[in-house]
């Protein structure tokens, strides 16, 4: 049966909803690109700073002459998240999913993709081209290479369309793909080019910096990085740096000028974008919403990086029992009960750090020792890991009383 070993099938329905070093890892694919002085195109690079890109050319100069965002994309990413790695690769429009994946083959910590287009064309078909993201990270998988979330930019960029007009992403069927529309407004006018693009670079650092189980939207998060360590939140909003403080989308609508109900279409059709609560400071990403159901167990960014971050792990510890003997019992047949029990205690404490991370609030692992395993039969295992709850409002109620108890 090859070299595949212990395959991780992905169980739906059980959220019955009606920490390694590679957690945060991320390649940012940047269209409409030229080389930089020390980047070829379609040549991945892993940076670890902004420093890092302005030392292979590049730099805000490289965005201006070549009417593009890569340094800004860059920043943004090492802004949001200063301790993150970020691969990089420079697309002159060539590249194609067969260039990403032999670059996630290379270079296997990358768990999450952002791309940039850098155009004022959006997609032909917004359906076909997310789907095309979905199809490239469903192939991957089939090589236990789990990308757990692709980030694109959207494609209404004219004003007077309505937010009641905008598609229904989550109709599009892709729980990996997340579509972002933020807009930082500063951004978007300093250049005409630079009128249409979305916060790529911001999503992902922002996906980066947080742990596989929180939400991009989250006001704090749990593990700052060290220059932010004592802020009472972590938002997007920085005054020194003039970042984020307002926020738009790509049409150019402002946040501020947007109805509830706007707001409330704009979630329930499945789109990341930035806004603000009011009486509190700062910008924050609405949610990490995916192209599929929002009664989809994987209707969020979160969800798939704690699953594959699950599967990752339990696959590493069974890999070394592959082709390895198991004891039959010499009356059924089947599997000896405590080789059954073993797998299960391997499998089990292999996720222990990340209950006691508080990744997941719990896991339990299965073998059925009636099972018959030839060269064509794998054993079967199952597992079930219980995703933490994540508060997406809260309601209190508070009344007045002349006295207390």
């Amino acid at each position: 049966m090859g070299f595949q070993g212990v395959n991780v099938n992905q169980a739906t329905g059980g959220l019955g909803l009606k920490s390694s070093i590679s957690d945060g890892v991320c390649l940012l694919v940047i269209g409409g690109a030229v080389a930089a002085t020390g980047l070829a195109i379609k040549t991945a690079v892993e940076l670890l700073s902004i420093s890092d890109a302005e030392a292979i050319g590049i730099t805000p100069s490289f965005d201006d002459t070549n009417d593009i965002l890569a340094h800004h994309h860059i920043d943004e990413f090492f802004r949001v998240s200063p301790e993150g790695n970020l691969f990089v690769v420079l697309d002159d429009g060539t590249l194609t999913n067969d260039n990403i994946k032999a670059i996630v083959r290379e270079h296997t910590n990358i768990t999450n993709i952002g791309l940039v287009r850098n155009s004022a064309d959006a997609p032909a078909d917004m359906a076909v081209y997310v789907a095309g993201y979905q199809t490239l990270v469903t192939e991957l998988r089939t090589e236990n290479r789990n990308i757990s979330s692709v980030l694109v930019e959207g494609g209404e960029f004219t004003l007077a369309t309505a937010i009641a007009a905008y598609p229904d992403a989550r109709a599009y069927d892709s729980q990996n793909i997340g579509i972002v529309i933020a807009q930082d407004p500063i951004i978007r006018a300093v250049k005409a080019a630079h009128e249409t693009y979305a916060a790529i670079g911001t999503a992902l650092g922002s996906i980066s910096v947080r742990k596989v189980n929180e939400n991009i939207g989250s006001i704090d998060i749990e593990q700052k990085p060290s220059l932010y360590i004592g802020n009472p939140n972590y938002s997007l909003s920085n005054t020194a740096r003039q970042r984020f403080m307002s926020s738009g989308l790509q049409d150019g609508k402002s946040f501020n000028d947007l109805s509830p109900a706007e707001i409330q279409a704009l979630n329930d059709k499945g789109y990341i974008y930035v806004g603000s609560y009011n009486g509190y400071g700062g910008f924050y990403f609405n949610d990490s919403h995916t192209c599929t159901l929002d009664s989809s167990d994987y209707g969020r960014i979160e969800n798939n990086r704690v699953w594959d971050k699950a599967a990752s792990t339990v696959r590493g510890v069974l890999l070394p029992r592959v082709k390895a003997n198991m004891q039959k019992d010499p009356t059924t047949g089947f599997i000896r009960e405590v080789e059954a029990k073993e797998l299960e205690v391997i499998a089990e404490k292999s996720l222990e750090a990340m209950v006691a991370s508080g990744e997941i609030s719990g896991a339990s692992i299965y073998v059925d020792a009636k099972q018959t395993i030839t060269a064509e039969t794998p054993l079967l295992i199952k597992g079930s890991v219980v995703f933490n709850n994540i508060i997406h409002e809260i309601t209190f109620d508070l009344g007045l009383t002349n006295k207390l108890g």
